[in-house]
């Protein structure tokens, strides 16, 4: 049994570090999500629990193809910014290209 989230096209997620102070997040870390799954083979990258909680709103509006200024979705790049709650790092969140 599949459920909407599993079964629905093109649910991959890239969330990309794009600026970072914090010592374990390296810029250009990346992680993609399949779903409600990380990619173990093409994250790119440590993955920060509590950098995920934070922006879990922003990778959840994108995986359903909610695209809206109203939560800082920037139509020029194409990806919603965020920041994890330290203030350290700022991540891209971007709908991806299906494997």
């Amino acid at each position: 049994m599949t459920t909407p989230c599993q079964c629905a096209p093109n649910r991959t997620i890239e969330i990309e570090v794009m600026e970072s102070e914090c010592p374990k997040m390296p810029v250009g870390s990346k992680m993609i999500l399949d779903g409600p799954i990380i990619d173990d083979k093409r994250t790119a990258g440590p993955v920060c629990l509590t950098a995920v909680n934070a922006i879990y709103p922003w990778i959840i509006v994108t995986r359903f193809d909610v695209f809206t200024p109203d939560l800082d979705f920037d139509p020029d790049t194409g990806c919603y910014h965020a920041v994890c709650p330290c203030g350290t790092v700022k991540y891209d969140i971007r709908k991806g290209k299906p494997d």
